[in-house]
Parts: structure tokens; sequence; C-alpha cells
């Protein structure tokens, strides 16, 4: 059985494996882990006034190089203020809710030319991309990926959903008018949910009612 032992620098509070791998680690702004491959998860964004974010290719800790390859879940949720995101070139994965409660986001850059699946055979992950990002991202957020694979990220399942694909950065008007569409239908999707929830209410307050007919 693997032991974890934990090990305090100035640059990063470490756990690792018995057998030297990094199982956890802090560096800048970033908590990553690393459980049961050689490369690193980005687990968690702690700094959660970020507005823009670039994801590094890989981090060094002790000497060893480890690809970060994955965004856990939940790792952004909440970020309120983050606008941009750029992803890195050894990312294979992204799980649930990495982006919820991102309202502000109106840019991701993914600089892979083959786009990599958004579903995955893993117990936090649910395969749609509104388990991941917010359903109104498909609308607010523009999506940027290398000149010439436009079109296969408007047929790969998950990034399909992003109704702007493009390879140039976003103009400030497209960026402002993607954040009125934004607006507009998160704000729908508050009333859906609310009307939902009154609906639950009146079905309960029936059948109550025709529990406890008056007498």
């Amino acid at each position: 059985m693997l032991i974890l032992l934990l090990a305090v620098t100035a640059l990063a509070t470490i756990t690792a494996w018995a057998d030297g791998r990094v199982a956890r680690v802090k560096q800048d702004i970033f908590l990553y882990g690393n459980w049961d491959a050689p490369g690193m998860a980005l687990d968690t964004c702690l700094d959660m006034s970020i507005t823009e974010v670039k994801i590094p290719d890989s981090i060094n800790v002790n000497g060893r190089t480890y690809p970060v390859w994955e965004i856990g879940p939940r790792a952004f949720k909440g970020c309120l203020n983050l606008t941009r995101v750029i992803l890195n070139n050894s990312l294979g994965v992204i799980l649930r809710e990495a982006f919820h409660n991102c309202p502000n986001l109106r840019v991701l850059v993914n600089p892979n030319p083959v786009p990599f699946k958004m579903e995955d055979n893993h117990p936090f992950y649910g395969g749609k991309f509104s388990d991941i990002f917010e359903s109104y991202h498909a609308q607010s957020v523009v999506l940027v990926v290398p000149p010439g694979s436009e079109e296969a990220y408007r047929n790969a399942l998950g990034w399909k959903e992003f109704q702007t694909i493009q390879s140039t950065m976003p103009t400030d008007e497209q960026l402002n008018n993607g954040a009125i569409e934004s607006r507009i239908a998160q704000l729908e999707n508050e009333l859906q949910q609310a009307r939902q929830y009154v609906h639950r209410l009146e079905a309960e307050l029936d059948a109550l009612k025709r529990a406890n007919p008056p007498r």
C-alpha cells in the first residue's frame, strides 16, 4: 500500500507518494493532484477573483516535469470575474462543473487542432456540455481554435454547442454583444428554474389539500 508523505517548501506544499511521485501540490494560484497517472490535474483555482488564466502545459516539482492534462471537477466554479481562459496543448479532459457559476466568461482559447472529447468514463463527469459549462455559455463564450480546425470543433461532441467558433480573437463589439446575449439567456434560465420551483410548490400544496380536505 502506498504511503503519503508531507513536505513543505518555500515554493509549494507537496504531498508525495512513497515511490516519489507527487500526489498533490500547490503552485502559484493552483492546486494540482495526481492520483493514478504521470500527469497532473488542475484541481482547484485558489484565487476566486482571477479575471484571466492560462493553463500551463506542465509543472515542475522537485526536478520532475508533469504534464497538466486535466481540469478537475469544479476547478473554477464560482470565479465570478473570470472572463478569459487559455487552455494548454496537453489537456485531454475537462470534468464536471469546472466552469459553473462563471457568469462573465467570454473567451475560451483551445490551442489543440484536434478537439479532445468532452466525455469520459469518470465518476465526476456526466457527458453533457451543461455538466461542465453553464448552458448560457453556449451563447456568451467565443471559442477560439487554431486556423483550419473550426469545422472539426463545430462537429465535435460538446464543443459544437458553442455558437461562435472562430480562429481569431473576438472584437470588443463582439464581446459586448455576447455579454447582452448571455444575460438574456441567464435570465431566461433563472426564470425557467423559478417556474419549475413554483410548479413543485403548487403540486405539493395540491397534494396536501387532497389528503387533508376541509371538514
